[in-house]
């Protein structure tokens, strides 16, 4: 079977992250909302579609 190491190292610390918070989601969204009110302009709004770069340009699906 295939080990990826970079997934495996992103499910280390998450559940270390979940161990510092003992398990307990209202601990861990209370930290995230912490954490982000120190850095708002870190966290992308994803509520807000973002203008096109190109308004012109049509999306077409592609021929063959």
């Amino acid at each position: 079977m295939y080990r990826d190491e970079v997934i495996e190292e992103v499910w280390r610390i998450r559940d270390e992250y979940v161990k510092q918070h003992h398990c307990n989601l209202d601990e861990i969204v209370a930290d995230l909302q912490r954490r982000q009110a120190e850095h708002p302009a870190r966290i992308v709004d994803r509520r807000q579609p973002r203008p096109l770069e190109n308004p012109q340009r049509e999306s077409r699906p592609y021929s063959s």
